[in-house]
């Protein structure tokens, strides 16, 4: 971290708000002092358009000018951590706030599912729902047997159960602690980028709510045999 990037910066307005959710892949470019013409292939785009973008989002406080190198300039992140009150931009907000997030995942998903679908290429594999009404008891999902077909398959899998309050608060934050492990010790600048989310929400998948006492679990997977 450069003396000119902030630990923590706190965001105020809407705008800002917006483009730091819009643009996300874009910024991660400049975690370290880059030139926007060395990121433009990275971000799939020409090298006047990368230094557009990258003087726009300096306007926003986004990313800060660092230094100027032969006529190159090269810029950083404003910060390690931005932080947004849902008061500056709600959850709800379709353009910026966390529908925003849920829409891009469903689509990027939804590209990334198709292609393992179509790289399979076969009729061996089978999306598998299983069910079960007595309590405590989880129905036994076959495993699969053949080794998969890309390096990075997609994985579906949904599981609507009943539990207290305090149960599916600690499942949740299980489930996020492993990620929250994964970005602590994953591998800098080596393998492929990929998405793994997490979603909970009370109600059944179907939204009514039917499943009193029982429990369904849903796998949708090109993961394969390990």
């Amino acid at each position: 971290m450069t003396n000119m990037q902030a630990e923590v910066q706190r965001i105020a307005d809407a705008s800002t708000a917006r483009a730091l959710r819009q643009n996300v892949a874009f910024l991660t470019l400049f975690m370290e002092p880059r030139s926007p013409s060395e990121i433009a292939a990275s971000a799939g785009m020409a090298a006047n358009l990368a230094h557009h973008h990258a003087r726009k989002l300096e306007g926003l406080g986004l990313l800060v000018e660092v230094r100027r190198e032969g006529g190159r300039v090269f810029y950083q992140l404003a910060a390690r951590k931005f932080r947004v009150p849902w008061t500056v931009l709600p959850p709800i907000d379709p353009e910026g706030g966390e529908a925003l997030t849920l829409r891009q995942i469903t689509e990027n998903f939804y590209r990334a599912y198709e292609r393992s679908f179509l790289t399979l290429g076969s009729e061996g594999e089978e999306a598998v729902f299983g069910f079960s009404d007595t309590p405590g008891e989880a129905q036994a999902l076959p495993k699969p047997t053949s080794r998969p077909l890309e390096s990075h398959p997609s994985h579906l899998e949904a599981l609507t159960l009943r539990l207290t309050p305090e149960r599916y608060r600690t499942l949740v934050r299980d489930l996020s602690r492993l990620l929250e492990d994964a970005a602590t010790g994953g591998l800098k600048d080596q393998g492929q980028v990929c998405t793994i989310a997490v979603l909970a929400s009370c109600g059944a998948l179907d939204g009514e709510g039917k499943f009193v006492g029982r429990t369904s679990h849903t796998i949708s997977s090109f993961l394969g045999a390990d």
